[in-house]
């Protein structure tokens, strides 16, 4: 299997985003659909780490460039991040902006991905 870049800070913030008012005029990009994708990114890498499903030397600081290969995850990260990631995403995508991005939800997702490999 080829190598690919699961998840991305540089691609959440190098999104355009395109709202208009009521009357059809743009309005102008606050950042705040890249800040929290950037959120996104974070916490779920961070997660990863935090259960020992990266690589042992994965650098998971916050910065801009931060990405995650799937290459960089154990074979237990690559079957969570199959199994966990699109939904969590999914369910902060249902959610919306305004409520804080945390992980929770991959908690729970990772009791039941264990009870499931058990």
């Amino acid at each position: 299997m080829q190598d690919f870049t699961l998840i991305s800070v540089p691609w959440m913030i190098n999104q355009r985003v395109t709202t208009f008012d009521a009357e059809g005029c743009e309005i102008p990009d606050t950042g705040e659909y890249q800040r929290h994708g950037a959120e996104v990114v974070f916490t779920f890498i961070e997660f990863m780490k935090a259960k020992g499903l990266c690589i042992a030397n994965l650098d998971v600081s916050r910065r801009p460039d931060l990405a995650l290969q799937f290459s960089e995850l154990t074979p237990t990260g690559q079957q969570f991040a199959r199994f966990a990631l699109d939904k969590w995403m999914r369910s902060l995508d249902r959610a919306g902006d305004s409520k804080p991005v945390t992980a929770q939800g991959l908690e729970r997702f990772w009791v039941k991905f264990s009870a499931n490999a058990a």
